[in-house]
């Protein structure tokens, strides 16, 4: 059985971490397979967006404890490979939440553009429990106030769905049997706008970020322009005058 699931329909890419039986933790093989999939994805010219999933009750537990040892799961200063932003992915991705999401697999989660949730999800970063730093711990308080970030932090404690919610961590919080319809909805209306206008927002947001007015607004007129350039921008226009919905190609 296939520790990941990627599954190409339409303009959406649908990717499931498939190990049910280990709640979706990271071993080597899965985060090989997530590597190669993330290039993938960023490399189709016909995918537009990517829903991330987990198979079972957990979305992902962090780090396959059992695995420690293995190529990209030791302890430490090492590059967490699963991560999409390891790759220049600028299309959007969704994490469709659907149970646990724990220690380094809260990373993966927050890599992801968007965040909907199973009203059964549960989060927590409890590496201080067992005297570990976590990896990636930056990026919660870039999502989250500072102070909410580090009382997680600190205390490991596990919060649910709602009160991730309420702090800002999860968009959207749907009853479970409703998670994957409402992420492919969200998909879908993603993909009904330009997805070279939506890769130069991710891409200028991303490359900017944590610099000064001057030189962020040098990258939004680097991204811009290749945008303006494209066979699209004219269709976006043209649209709008003949008041009816574009036909994006992509490029």
């Amino acid at each position: 059985m296939s520790v990941l699931i990627y599954e190409k329909k339409g303009r959406i890419a649908y990717i499931t971490l498939n190990r049910p039986e280990k709640m979706n933790a990271l071993n080597s093989e899965l985060i090989d397979e997530l590597a190669k999939t993330w290039v993938d994805f960023r490399d189709d010219d016909d995918l537009w967006v990517a829903v991330l999933t987990g198979a079972g009750r957990a979305f992902c537990v962090g780090a396959d404890f059992e695995s420690i040892g293995e190529p990209g799961i030791q302890i430490g200063f090492n590059i967490l490979r699963e991560d999409p932003n390891n790759y220049m992915i600028w299309k959007p991705i969704i994490a469709a939440i659907n149970g646990h999401v724990i220690g380094r697999g809260t990373s993966l989660a927050l890599s992801c553009d968007l965040r909907i949730a199973s009203e059964n999800a549960h989060f927590s970063i409890p590496e201080a429990k067992f005297g570990v730093i976590p990896g990636g711990v930056d990026i919660l308080e870039k999502n989250i106030q500072p102070a909410i970030a580090r009382e997680l932090l600190f205390t490991g404690d596990s919060i649910n769905a709602r009160r991730a919610y309420e702090i800002g961590l999860f968009n959207k919080v749907v009853p479970h049997e409703e998670l994957m319809t409402e992420s492919s909805n969200i998909a879908e209306k993603l993909c009904e706008n330009s997805p070279l206008a939506l890769r130069g927002i991710k891409e200028m947001l991303s490359r900017s970020k944590d610099l000064n007015y001057r030189s962020a607004f040098a990258i939004y007129e680097d991204v811009n322009a290749r945008v303006i350039k494209s066979e699209d921008f004219p269709e976006g226009m043209k649209a709008v005058k003949e008041r009816r919905k574009p036909a994006w190609k992509g490029r």
